[in-house]
């Protein structure tokens, strides 16, 4: 897999590199790196006519923790969804190493929303498709990155498990209202079954996560929010990560990447 990385020194879990991104394409198999310095404008050249996913990890990842998610994910996907995507890249930023390093985690993933932002525009212009997938955290990466966006549509799918954002986050002139003309169709994962969010993030925001019950205005989504779609996961989800082991995900996935399902669906 490439991974495009925002880490100082490309595996720092706690600083920024200074400007822009290291690229290396890794063996995770022989855990070998095939290509270790990619430019951003060789990489946006292979995507060319492809159907392209992206991946961003949330919060409280070391490197190999990282590559060990992407991994799943990625065999996931060549299994249960071979014809759906042409490449799979994984992104990394430093979201921490440590569960008390909530506040600087946040802070950091709306640092580095700017820089993805840019990133994302220029993949968007070369693929036939850019779909997105995070996980936790790593929504407020994407949404603040789509929030600064000024193309509709630059995004045909983002695909957002156990987001670690507030609950009303989308709604009409809340933080992230202004991320969903960028994207085609949003797609919200959550569980009542995730202690992660239920207990850390509530002690931390002192407001629900979006990944514990969806949005909190369910009329909105039904009649207004037409980008809007929510799988309840709470039958196959019984924890924070266990999104990417998940069959019912890609089986939801490989079902609706072209055509709308339910507003409100039960996995």
């Amino acid at each position: 897999m490439i991974i495009v990385s925002a880490r100082k020194d490309f595996g720092n879990p706690d600083q920024l590199l200074p400007t822009g991104h290291l690229i290396k394409e890794i063996d995770f198999g022989r855990n070998a790196v095939i290509a270790p310095d990619i430019e951003v404008g060789q990489l946006t050249q292979q995507l060319a006519g492809k159907r392209v996913l992206m991946l961003v990890h949330g919060y409280n990842n070391e490197q190999d923790e990282v590559h060990d998610a992407y991994q799943i994910i990625e065999e996931k996907i060549a299994d249960k969804l071979p014809d759906v995507y042409d490449l799979v890249l994984g992104y990394s930023w430093p979201g921490g190493d440590k569960r008390i390093e909530w506040w600087t985690g946040k802070h950091r993933a709306n640092s580095v929303a700017r820089r993805f932002r840019f990133l994302i525009e220029l993949f968007a212009g070369q693929a036939a498709k850019l779909d997105l997938m995070s996980h936790s955290l790593g929504a407020r990466v994407v949404l603040k990155a789509l929030k600064e966006c000024d193309q509709k549509d630059l995004v045909r799918n983002f695909w957002c498990t156990a987001p670690a954002v507030d609950h009303e986050c989308l709604e009409p002139d809340k933080e992230f209202s202004r991320a969903l003309p960028s994207c085609e169709r949003i797609f919200v994962f959550h569980s009542a079954r995730d202690d992660v969010l239920r207990l850390a993030f509530f002690t931390a925001e002192r407001e629900p996560a979006l990944g514990l019950f969806g949005p909190e205005d369910r009329q909105w989504v039904s009649s207004r929010a037409k980008r809007v779609f929510v799988a309840n996961c709470k039958h196959c989800v019984d924890h924070h990560g266990g999104y990417k082991h998940t069959n019912q995900l890609y089986w939801y996935i490989s079902s609706y990447v072209e055509r709308d399902p339910a507003k409100f669906k039960t996995l």
